[in-house]
């Protein structure tokens, strides 16, 4: 049987470039709190989106198992906008 452990990523600080915005500092404590629940998992391969804070994420995980990580370029997420958003809580809100 295989087991499949979705994450989705951890707190981010918002900045209009999707591609490298990082995890707020809550989002790293979490996404650490994450890695110790999953690291006695057996866990073969550590998937991840391009997006920075997707990748440290699942960092912790990654090291854990001794895994790289790998990247897939078709798991992005849909553009929430095609300018800055003066209110991001609201927009992620809304969709």
């Amino acid at each position: 049987m295989t087991n499949l452990f979705f994450v989705r990523h951890a707190h981010s600080t918002y900045t209009p470039d999707e591609i490298r915005r990082p995890l707020s500092d809550q989002g790293l404590a979490n996404a650490e709190i994450i890695a110790q629940i999953l690291k006695n998992e057996n866990i073969n391969r550590v998937i991840s989106s391009p997006y920075k804070r997707a990748i440290q994420t699942v960092k912790g995980i990654a090291e854990f198992m001794g895994k790289d990580i790998e990247i897939v370029h078709d798991f992005k997420e849909r553009k929430l906008s095609d300018k800055p958003l003066e209110d991001f809580k609201s927009a992620v809100t809304k969709v």
